[in-house]
């Protein structure tokens, strides 16, 4: 039983994703360039939730399976989250430039 719901899963987070490629597939390259951010973040949600779907429960993998839209759903809470990369990025890159500072001197 728990195999079933974990392959079904999976099986509907692959055809969300494929259904997701294939309507950015039919954009514009300027659009695609735009949509960067939301690509990145679909497949990390994907990669995320297939290692996952090991650990959850038969109740959370039922209530996914019945979420319609899953990957979008969840990718628009994610975006309503504070976002901590832009300061993790700004900490490594000042790290790095006073690192070429002082091999510079």
């Amino acid at each position: 039983m728990y195999r079933r719901l974990e392959s079904t899963f999976c099986w509907k987070i692959t055809g969300e994703l494929r259904l997701f490629r294939y309507h950015t597939l039919q954009m514009e390259k300027e659009e695609i360039f735009r949509e960067a951010y939301r690509i990145d973040c679909m497949l990390r949600l994907y990669d995320i939730l297939i290692e996952l779907s090991g650990r959850m429960s038969p109740g959370e993998l039922e209530a996914c399976i019945r979420t319609a839209g899953l990957l979008e759903y969840l990718y628009g809470r994610w975006l309503k989250t504070a976002d901590t990369q832009n300061e993790e990025m700004e900490h490594s890159l000042w790290s790095e430039i006073r690192s070429l500072c002082t091999g510079a001197a």
